[in-house]
């Protein structure tokens, strides 16, 4: 997911120098879904997959429902998912301070 972040910096153009913070920085990538978009396409979709990734990861299962985005046990599978989409987007957000705090991992 990094490499989709970076590549996506790169190709809107954005000058970290210019940018206040971390948080306006995942603003200015995700103006138009990127990150959405980025997160979206890291989620499994094989249902051994997913279970897999339930087993270490349940509490984000658990929230995505708590937060009305899975659908409380009606489907299993779109639980996990959404659990994923939580989970992912927290990394999105960690690999996005990352970046703003060590700009030079653009220039690698």
């Amino acid at each position: 997911m990094k490499n989709e972040i970076l590549n996506a910096i790169t190709e809107l153009g954005i000058d970290i120098s210019k940018v206040e913070n971390y948080h306006d920085l995942y603003e200015e990538i995700n103006y138009n879904g990127t990150i959405h978009e980025i997160v979206d396409g890291c989620i499994d979709i094989y249902y051994s997959d997913l279970r897999k990734w339930a087993v270490y990861n349940w509490e984000y299962i658990e929230e995505a429902n708590e937060q009305g985005i899975g659908t409380n046990g009606k489907d299993y599978h779109k639980d996990i998912q959404a659990g994923q989409y939580l989970k992912l987007e927290q990394d999105a957000v960690e690999i996005i301070e990352e970046i703003f705090n060590e700009p030079e991992i653009l220039r690698d």
